[in-house]
């Protein structure tokens, strides 16, 4: 198959792009991924020879002003796919959707403002600042041929934000290596997300590093503290790091003995299932999706809780032996249901599903498909 893959250079979408496309490299499909935005060619350099690269500076659809980007980078895929031959077109982004693509197109909802809104503010979005948004939304979400979630939470907050039904939920993978993780040594925490996103929560793992004063285990954060919009956050009692590359995301994952995501809002969670294969103990916000992924070989705390998440590091930190039964249990977890063969394989599934379906009949894939 010829697979139209699009993706960002904001959050974890562009890392669960790369290893989806390796995936459908190996498998013998031809990948185009589409970027918007410019990445970065370090980032570049992680793609298999065989995956085609396209890219352009437009703004998403969460984004202030984004309008006329948003029309203009529909326009754009639409036409790559029709230039390309693209037999399916897997949106990792919805507005775009509505733009008549003559292939089927697979709707992939890593995450979404209304429901980020309601877990950050306890409150629905505010109808009149949202309207253009939850307008694009509703129709890309109603344009899809079928429609994707990482988790079966995330899939309840599309129903009840956007009155629609999800086809299937596929879990988010990754590629590990098969050998178990160097034994670790100290107590280092680390916490990898977007720093200026109230939803990741790192403010609250700043204030429960505070109440932990002169206990408090090391405590590192990466991530990008400005937002697009120009918000700066700075922390202050953690060590933070600010963006940095992948190959130093793995090293401090190495190093870490707990991992924590305090986050109000997660739809799936990259970071907690990678630091789980580095052998990391988790803590975790007990909200919906981290106890659909990790009940059971996580420690939970209520979200916004900075007492009660001290009161977690402290424990683990001071207790070595159930550190370690946290982690061997969350590494066994992620082995055995996220890895990226299993997640590519059921996203082949329902590529294969599109194309031998009413939708590819109807935008002309079996056209594309035997065309020279």
């Amino acid at each position: 198959m010829k697979i139209l893959l699009t993706t960002d250079t904001v959050g974890g979408v562009w890392d669960h792009t790369v290893t989806l496309a390796r995936e459908l490299d190996a498998a013998g499909h031809e990948v185009l991924v589409a970027v918007i935005g410019e990445p970065r060619d370090e980032r570049l350099a992680v793609l298999p020879v065989g995956v085609q690269v396209v890219w352009r500076r437009y703004r998403l659809e969460w984004m202030a002003d984004a309008a006329g980007d948003v029309e203009a980078a529909g326009e754009w895929l639409r036409g790559l796919a029709e230039v390309w031959g693209a037999e399916v077109v897997h949106l990792n982004q919805i507005a775009y959707a509505v733009h008549d693509f003559p292939a089927p197109v697979l709707v992939a909802v890593h995450s979404d403002v209304l429901s980020w809104w309601t877990h950050v503010h306890g409150c629905e979005a505010p109808a009149d600042e949202w309207k253009g948004y939850s307008e694009w939304m509703r129709a890309g979400l109603a344009a899809a041929d079928a429609l994707v979630t990482p988790t079966a939470y995330q899939a309840e907050m599309v129903t009840r934000h956007y009155g629609v039904s999800v086809t299937r939920v596929v879990h988010n993978g990754i590629h590990f290596a098969p050998d178990d993780p160097a034994a670790k040594e100290g107590s280092l925490v680390l916490s990898v997300g977007r720093l200026w996103d109230r939803g990741k929560g790192v403010d609250v793992l700043d204030e429960a590093a505070g109440l932990l004063g002169a206990d408090a285990p090391q405590i590192h954060v990466i991530g990008e503290p400005a937002a697009p919009h120009g918000e700066v956050y700075h922390p202050r009692h953690v060590t933070a790091h600010g963006r940095v590359e992948r190959a130093q995301v793995d090293e401090w994952m190495r190093r870490a003995s707990i991992y924590c995501a305090p986050s109000r809002y997660e739809p799936f969670g990259l970071a907690p299932l990678e630091a789980a294969l580095h052998g990391c103990a988790l803590v975790l916000s007990d909200i919906g999706t981290f106890r659909e992924l990790w009940d059971g070989c996580a420690e939970f705390v209520p979200p916004g809780d900075a007492r009660a998440l001290a009161d977690a590091l402290r424990m683990l930190a001071n207790d070595p032996v159930r550190r370690a039964r946290c982690a061997g249990a969350a590494r066994k977890r992620a082995e055995r249901r996220y890895t990226a063969s299993r997640m590519a394989a059921e996203y082949i599934d329902l590529y294969q599903q599109l194309v031998r379906g009413p939708a590819a009949r109807r935008r002309g894939a079996n056209r594309l498909a035997t065309s020279p």
